[in-house]
């Protein structure tokens, strides 16, 4: 009688603890960054709103979150590489959307962290340019981001005096 009662109890928390879960679930993927507003160069000291322009992989898909991280450009040592994606989320249990194409349109957001050279580097005359990379794309032959490229001067750019009229 024991080894029935065990084999009973056995059983029923063998099939309470069934895995088919079809509950949501989250997942993750790149959206498209197709416009930017970054300033025309970087002070040092100064705090940045950068607002990027992206379009979402499909109406499944909500906006996430903005994600950046920095690193030294391995071929000149004066350039700060700032790499931005835009994050989507979705339910991948989800195989029909019931939300209207509109959604797919290009959605402007801010980067919540902003951008602060200072943060980034401790050594103010390091960098004399930052190299923002947004992931616009995966190229499906290689398998890597594919990016749009724009390069900001560190630094207020010094304007040319203008020449003096000769005297007559």
């Amino acid at each position: 009688m024991k080894k029935l009662s065990l084999l009973l109890v056995l059983a029923i928390t063998l099939i309470s603890c069934n895995s088919d879960d079809d509950g949501p679930s989250i997942a993750y993927q790149y959206a498209r960054i197709t416009n930017h507003n970054l300033p025309a160069f970087i002070d040092y000291e100064e705090s940045y709103d950068i607002k990027a322009t992206f379009t979402l992989p499909d109406a499944c898909h909500t906006f996430y979150a903005f994600d950046g991280k920095s690193y030294e450009n391995e071929d000149e040592e004066n350039i700060l590489v700032y790499d931005i994606v835009a994050l989507t989320s979705y339910d991948p249990n989800v195989t029909e959307c019931t939300e209207q194409a509109t959604s797919l349109s290009e959605t402007e957001s801010l980067f919540r962290n902003g951008f602060k050279l200072n943060t980034v580097t401790q050594n103010e005359d390091r960098y004399d340019t930052v190299r923002f990379r947004f992931v616009n794309g995966i190229n499906t032959a290689t398998n890597e981001y594919e990016f749009m490229t724009v390069n900001v001067p560190v630094g207020e750019p010094e304007t040319e005096p203008t020449p003096e009229e000769p005297a007559e």
